[in-house]
């Protein structure tokens, strides 16, 4: 049974773990965090992300060519999108409500499993795999792959956030 730290909520599929401070959730590590709700991504927001990124790649932005050439006759969602996503989609996972700000620390381990289509849906699974207290900051390491709705994993990646009071 896990000891659940003052001010902290069990998870749910509900909603998202809440804990006051980052440290709390050092109670957690090793389990799976609730998933977060379906989502998905439209053809314009690909259109949008690549105009911004410039990625012209027509696997991303020519609905006809990728209906006659792609296997599941639709564009790919671009990996970098999807990982631009996981900030928020990790929010649904926990939330930190005492911290005075966080910060991304690092991404690593990423690793493009199945292509994500327009339109299809997806959801964060994480698991945190480290919370440790440093001389000033708090260092949360969490698991996160995103999952199709047929429940292939599409992306695994090892995320690292500072937490600071």
């Amino acid at each position: 049974m896990i000891q659940m730290p003052p001010g902290s909520e069990p998870p749910t599929h509900a909603g998202a773990l809440r804990v006051a401070q980052a440290i709390d959730l050092a109670a957690f590590v090793g389990t799976e965090l609730a998933p977060g709700r379906w989502r998905s991504v439209t053809q314009d927001e690909v259109d949008r992300f690549v105009a911004l990124t410039g990625d012209r790649n027509w696997v991303h932005t020519d609905a006809e060519r990728a209906r006659r050439e792609l296997d599941g006759g639709t564009t790919i969602v671009p990996g970098q999108l999807l990982l631009a996503l996981v900030p928020a989609l990790l929010q649904e996972a926990y939330v930190v409500s005492g911290a005075g700000q966080s910060r991304a620390a690092s991404l690593r381990a990423v690793r493009f499993r199945h292509p994500v289509r327009a339109g299809a849906v997806f959801r964060l699974r994480a698991r945190l795999t480290l919370v440790k207290q440093r001389p000033r900051f708090v260092q949360v390491d969490a698991s996160c792959d995103l999952e199709l709705g047929s429940g292939q994993r599409a992306l695994a990646s090892q995320r690292t956030d500072v937490f600071f009071d």
